[in-house]
C-alpha cells in the first residue's frame, strides 16, 4: 500500500494587473472614420512596426505597451504593495471570496483608510468611493490588521495588512458553480468559475503609521490582481493520494489534524464522502462545495475526505489503517462515517454488507437511501427532507428503509421555515413545478409553497439545535440508537439568499451538517 502526502499545489499569479483596454477599445471603436495619419498608424501596426504613429490631433498610437496601465506602470505605481490574497470561505452553497488582503511594506496608519458608500460598480461610484474599488464586488468593510485574514472585531490597532470585506450575497462571489437552481442536481462536477481573481484599484491616499503617503489612482486605470486565495477553513488541510493494494483502488484525500492535538492521546475520526454533484478526482473541492468535512475542523477528531463519491468504502478504511501506521493517533473504536446522496448511499451499502463487523462506531446518513434492513447494530441518525421525495421515501420504507430494521428508533419533523427574503417570506424563491410543466429530479412535484415568517435565520437555528437536543435525549434515555430527522414538506428553504431558485435535495445538508447537537452525538458512540 503506497500513500504519498503532497502540497495543494496552490499556483501563484503576479499580484499586478492592467486596466483601461477595454475602455481604449470602447473609444477607437467609436470612430467612424480613419483621418490619414491614423489609417498609416493601422497599416503599421499591420504591418508589424513598433514606429509610433501620431494623428493630427495629437492622437499617439503605438505598439509599445510601456504606457500607463501596463504591468510595469501598475508595478511602479504600487511599489508599497508586496501582495494581494483573496479570503474565502465555505457556505452551505459552496465556497465564496469575501474578501482581500492588501499587504504593504510598512504598517499602516488605520484612520486613513475610508470603506466609501458601498455598492456594486456604477453604484459604487454614485455612493461614493472610499479608498479601494474592486471589480463587480460591493466593499462591505475595511480595516487594518496584522494578518492576512478577517476579523470579528474589526482589524487591529495596527498592521501592515489593509483588509476589504467583501458581500457574499454579489453574483460573483462563488467561486463554484453547482447544478443547485430550479432543482437540478450536479452529475457532472463543479466548475471553477476563477472569481478568486479579484482585480483592485487603490482610489485615493493611504498613509503609513509614520506618515508615509502611499498614492492612489484617482484615474482609476491601475488594478491589482490577487495572486492567491486563501480559505482558513481549508487551510490546515494536507492532501495526499493512497494506492491500496488489497482493492486495486486509488484514492486522493484531504486529511485535518485534530484541533489542539497532542501527539500522547489518540483521537476519533470522521470520514465525509461528498455527493455526486463534486464527482472529480480533486478531493480539496470537497471542502469547497459545502458544510459535510469542514463541519467538523473545530471538533477534536481527524477530518477526512476522499476524491469521488464511487470510491470503495473498503479503501477509504484501509487508508485510515494506513494513516495510523505512518504516526496518526486514531481511536480505531471511535471511526465514523458520514455523506450526502451519492455519499450517503455508499455508507449505507457498506453498512448493510458489514452489520455484524461494522468497523463504524456510527454513521449520519444525509439525503440518501438503501435496503437498510440490515443495519441493527451501528447507531445512525438519518436526515432528509420530506420534499426529496427519493431520499425520504427510501428512508422511510417499510420494506427497505428504517422501519423495515426492526428496532425502537426515534425520529423528528423538522419546521426550517424562516424570513428568507427579509420581508416575511419564506420559500419565496421556489420554482412551482406543477405550474410551470417542468419536471423536478428531486423529489416533491409541487415544489415549497410562499409562506409567511418573522422568524429569522439565526432563530430558526436556535430552535432546530433545542429540537435536535431534545430528540437526542429521548433517543439516550429510551435506548434507541437510531434517530430518523426529516423536514416538514414545504419547509426546506436555502440558507443562502444570493443562490436563485430551490432544491429538495441539495439543501438538505446544510442543515444537516450545521447543528452542533447533530455532530456531538455522533462523536459521543463507540464500538
Amino acid at each position: 500500500m503506497a500513500m504519498q502526502f503532497g502540497d495543494a499545489g496552490i499556483s501563484r499569479r503576479s499580484f499586478l494587473g492592467t486596466a483601461g483596454l477595454a475602455a481604449g477599445a470602447l473609444f477607437l471603436a467609436g470612430c467612424g472614420t480613419q483621418p490619414a495619419a491614423s489609417q498609416e498608424a493601422a497599416s503599421a501596426a499591420s504591418s508589424g512596426s513598433t514606429e509610433d504613429a501620431q494623428t493630427a490631433s495629437g492622437l499617439a498610437l503605438s505598439r509599445d505597451r510601456s504606457s500607463a496601465g501596463t504591468t510595469d506602470d501598475v508595478a511602479s505605481f504600487y511599489g508599497h504593495v508586496r501582495s494581494v490574497t483573496a479570503l474565502a470561505r465555505t457556505y452551505p452553497a459552496g465556497e465564496k471570496v469575501i474578501g482581500a488582503a492588501i499587504e504593504y511594506d510598512a504598517p499602516l496608519d488605520a484612520a486613513s483608510l475610508d470603506a466609501g458608500g458601498g455598492g456594486i460598480q456604477q453604484q459604487a461610484i454614485q455612493q461614493g468611493l472610499g479608498t479601494y474599488y474592486v471589480l463587480g464586488r460591493t466593499i462591505s468593510a475595511l480595516y487594518v490588521n496584522d494578518a492576512p485574514e478577517l476579523s470579528e472585531e474589526g482589524g487591529s490597532s495596527s498592521g501592515a495588512y489593509a483588509i476589504i470585506e467583501l458581500d457574499p450575497r454579489d453574483a460573483g462571489a462563488q467561486t463554484l458553480l453547482f447544478q443547485m437552481s430550479r432543482g437540478q442536481v450536479g452529475s457532472n462536477g463543479p466548475v471553477e468559475l476563477g472569481t478568486d481573481t479579484l482585480r483592485i484599484c487603490q482610489v485615493k491616499d493611504i498613509s503609513s503609521s509614520s506618515g508615509a503617503v502611499f498614492a492612489g489612482d484617482a484615474t482609476m486605470t491601475r488594478y491589482m490582481v490577487s495572486s492567491s486565495t486563501s480559505n482558513a477553513q481549508t487551510a490546515g488541510y494536507v492532501a495526499g493520494t493512497f494506492d491500496d493494494e488489497a482493492t486495486g483502488c486509488h484514492a486522493a484525500f484531504e486529511l485535518l489534524q485534530p484541533a489542539g492535538y497532542d501527539s500522547s492521546k489518540s483521537y476519533p475520526l470522521v470520514l465525509f464522502l461528498p455527493d455526486a454533484g463534486v464527482t472529480t478526482s480533486d478531493p480539496e473541492v470537497n471542502l469547497r462545495q459545502g458544510p459535510g468535512a469542514v463541519a467538523w475542523n473545530d471538533e477534536e477528531a481527524y477530518v477526512l475526505t476522499v476524491a469521488g463519491t464511487t470510491v470503495d468504502v473498503e479503501t477509504c478504511l484501509d487508508l485510515v489503517d494506513s494513516l495510523a501506521d505512518e504516526g496518526c493517533t486514531i481511536d480505531r473504536d471511535r471511526i465514523y462515517g458520514t455523506g450526502e446522496s451519492a455519499g450517503c448511499m455508499a455508507l449505507i451499502s457498506y453498512a448493510a454488507e458489514h452489520a455484524d463487523d461494522d468497523r463504524f462506531a456510527a454513521y449520519l446518513f444525509v439525503a440518501g437511501q438503501g435496503d437498510m434492513a440490515q443495519i441493527k447494530q451501528t447507531p445512525f441518525i438519518a436526515f432528509a427532507s420530506e420534499d426529496d421525495e427519493s431520499s425520504y421515501g427510501g428512508l422511510s420504507d417499510p420494506e427497505k428503509g428504517i422501519p423495515a430494521i426492526g428496532v425502537p428508533y426515534v425520529e423528528a419533523q423538522l419546521d426550517c421555515t424562516y424570513d428568507f427574503d427579509g420581508e416575511g417570506h419564506t420559500s419565496g424563491r421556489w420554482v412551482d413545478y406543477a405550474a410551470t410543466g417542468e419536471s423536478n429530479p428531486s423529489g416533491n412535484q409541487e415544489g415549497a409553497r410562499a409562506a409567511d415568517s418573522d422568524r429569522t435565520l439565526d432563530e430558526l437555528m436556535a430552535d432546530l439545535s433545542a429540537e435536535a437536543a431534545s430528540t437526542l435525549g429521548k433517543a439516550d434515555a429510551e435506548g434507541a440508537h437510531i434517530v430518523f430527522f426529516h423536514i416538514a414538506e414545504g419547509t426546506l428553504d436555502g440558507t443562502d439568499s444570493s443562490i436563485q431558485g430551490g432544491n429538495t435535495h441539495n439543501f438538505t445538508w446544510q442543515y444537516a451538517y450545521s447543528i452542533p447537537e447533530i455532530r456531538s452525538w455522533i462523536l459521543s458512540q463507540q464500538r
